[in-house]
């Protein structure tokens, strides 16, 4: 990590935070590498996505900064949803692509798809730091990763410690 990203998570893993009002695409991206590979992340991570029609992107840009330290206001939170109206049609019609292409495809053609697909995953974070870095953070308030879970089923309510795993919140 270069250092240009953002300051040191709130958990002391070198993972970037978010500064306020400047969310960095590479930050994200790392912060979101680094956390999704926890097994108990990855596994809610999929559940809000497959169970509760969730994007993993803007939950885990949530994740990332209530663990900073910050809030978002329930207008906030429908321009995010709002902005991904594009992307996350694009992004859920290739992933169904691939998945139903995988039994014809060899690893390598199949691992083309997976890598393209994080391409589409990259450009789908890019929108959403363009519209988060147009909106206020707040300091304090409620957990708008809990809100959105909510937001998407009561049920899906419970992903929330999950999401959040291994994070020092404030």
């Amino acid at each position: 990590m270069d250092g240009t990203s953002g300051t040191t998570g709130g958990n002391g893993s070198g993972v970037p935070s978010p500064l306020k009002q400047a969310a960095t695409p590479d930050g994200l991206w790392q912060f979101c590498l680094h956390h999704y590979s926890k097994q108990e992340v990855k596994h809610a991570s999929l559940k809000l996505q497959d169970s509760f029609k969730g994007n993993v992107n803007l939950a885990l840009l949530l994740v990332w900064l209530e663990d900073a330290g910050f809030s978002l206001s329930a207008h906030s939170l429908a321009a995010l949803q709002h902005s991904l109206t594009h992307s996350e049609t694009l992004l859920t019609r290739y992933r169904l692509m691939r998945r139903e292409l995988k039994p014809q495809l060899s690893r390598g053609a199949y691992q083309k798809m997976l890598n393209y697909e994080l391409t589409l995953e990259k450009f789908q974070q890019q929108e959403l730091l363009a519209c988060i870095n147009q909106q206020p953070w707040l300091d304090t308030g409620p957990s708008t990763v809990e809100r959105y879970c909510e937001q998407l089923d009561s049920a899906a309510r419970y992903l929330y410690p999950a999401l959040m795993k291994g994070l020092n919140t404030r």
